[in-house]
């Protein structure tokens, strides 16, 4: 193994994993802030993009926007550390990820 691989899995392993703190308060939580999100959301063109670029995943897709606004779009390709340097794009693609995504949305101060 190189030693830039031993590196990077030695850095992995000192990632917070989000997902395993989304439990029933945090679904809970989750709901209300959905709920919160939806006041923001009025289905308008950044809005419907945004929600086509995240699956159609539409309860990540308001909370996003009503955190973020049109900035959404972009950050949603970004690496982000809190999220194992995945993008919340990248996020989607594991039950274990969308969890992670939750869970960091729910932590996430604006």
């Amino acid at each position: 193994m190189s030693l830039n691989k031993m590196a990077t899995e030695a850095n992995r392993q000192d990632y917070i994993r989000l997902e395993q703190y989304f439990d029933e308060k945090s679904k809970i939580a989750w709901d209300n802030m959905v709920y919160w999100a939806e006041s923001y959301w009025t289905e308008s063109v950044d809005q419907k993009l945004l929600e086509e670029n995240l699956d159609n995943k539409s309860d990540i897709a308001k909370v996003i926007f009503a955190k973020l606004r049109e900035g959404g779009l972009d950050w949603i390709d970004r690496k982000i550390p809190a999220l194992d340097n995945l993008s919340p794009k990248e996020c989607l693609n594991t039950n274990d990820g969308i969890k992670r995504l939750k869970e960091g949305l729910l932590r996430m101060d604006i």
